[in-house]
């Protein structure tokens, strides 16, 4: 049990390096953003297990729970995850970034809540249009990352770093594997972590219901966590919102469009309310971009911030709601 703990965070630890210095690497090579980066490519690795868990528990039935993992998910993304990568270091980028990914999730967030709420079933229509806006959208983030791309990123396109040494890999094709392979150990560490956190809580006495509201959506939202924090850690805290913001899309979109595709989703009334705090949290990030540059005695126009003030808040409204609904 705690060595399969231990275990755990070793391959959460190899999966993160091996996923954020790939799309690194690829970001120099294809002259793209790192947000767009990390919006795209990163996004679509880490929201593998909101995949795994939203489809399997819509073919077993149990469909508030497969929407319910989805609104938890983004939920953990935007208050946990970016407000301890906010902590960490400060998030900076330019407002034409902000444009070409926040407000495309505001637009997707509030269709969500609107389908959720007004009609309360998600069908074939819905995973196939759901799908085809996901393609549409990152054909265009793509086009448009290379007009966005900064001087600094600029770096050899060939050089993979791989826990302090430089590997050369020149072909794209074994860049897409290793970071598909990084994807796939990160996911094999969060079930693993989750897992065996959940056996040390029955040990402790802790109760079921607690363990699924505290570790099920959490659990999901592990490898965005491990890959944000690393990428503030190396100061590529571009990488880290891009992937944030993406997975959110990427939830919405890809997961709930494949799953749909597959199995439709009828949901009751009870998840409205979670529905609208996650609509009401991913709205808050707006006020959250201005907020330092307005106590910044120097002003930029040009830049927007997430710094540790709006990390702390972000963490504050997460630990609320986890109170809230375990209440």
């Amino acid at each position: 049990m705690v060595v399969n703990f231990l275990i755990s965070l070793i391959l959460l630890f190899v999966g993160t390096q091996l996923l954020v210095n790939t799309a690194i690497t690829i970001s120099n090579r294809l002259n793209i953003n790192r947000i767009v980066i990390g919006f795209t490519i990163v996004s679509l690795a880490t929201s593998l297990p909101e995949l795994f868990v939203t489809l399997s528990s819509s073919i077993r039935g149990y469909h508030d729970f497969a929407i319910g993992n989805i609104i938890g998910s983004n939920i953990s993304n935007i208050s946990l995850v970016l407000g301890v990568t906010a902590i960490i270091s400060p998030i900076i980028f330019s407002k034409k970034e902000l444009y070409l990914n926040y407000v495309p999730l505001i637009l997707i967030s509030t269709a969500f809540v609107f389908i959720l709420v007004q009609i309360g079933l998600f069908n074939l229509l819905y995973g196939v249009l759901a799908i085809l806006v996901l393609i549409s959208f990152n054909i265009f983030l793509f086009k448009n990352g290379k007009s966005i791309l900064n001087a600094e990123e600029l770096e050899d396109p060939n050089i993979l770093i791989f826990f302090g040494k430089e590997i050369i890999i020149k072909k794209l094709f074994y860049l897409i594997l290793i970071l598909l392979s990084g994807s796939l150990i990160l996911w094999m560490g969060s079930e693993m972590l989750v897992n065996s956190s959940k056996e040390i809580a029955l040990k402790l006495g802790v109760s079921d219901r607690v363990i699924s509201i505290s570790l099920v959506a959490l659990g999901t939202s592990l490898p965005e966590l491990f890959a944000s924090i690393y990428a503030a850690y190396k100061k590529e805290t571009q990488l880290a919102i891009g992937n944030l913001l993406g997975s959110n899309i990427f939830n919405m979109l890809a997961v709930l469009g494949v799953t749909t595709c597959i199995n439709e989703i009828s949901v009751g009334n009870n998840l409205e309310i979670d529905a609208f705090i996650m609509l009401f949290i991913t709205l808050f990030l707006l006020p959250c971009f201005y907020l330092s540059n307005f106590f910044r005695v120097k002003k930029d126009n040009h830049n927007m911030v997430i710094a540790k003030l709006e990390g702390i808040f972000l963490l504050i409204i997460y630990i609320v709601y986890i109170i809230f609904v375990i209440n």
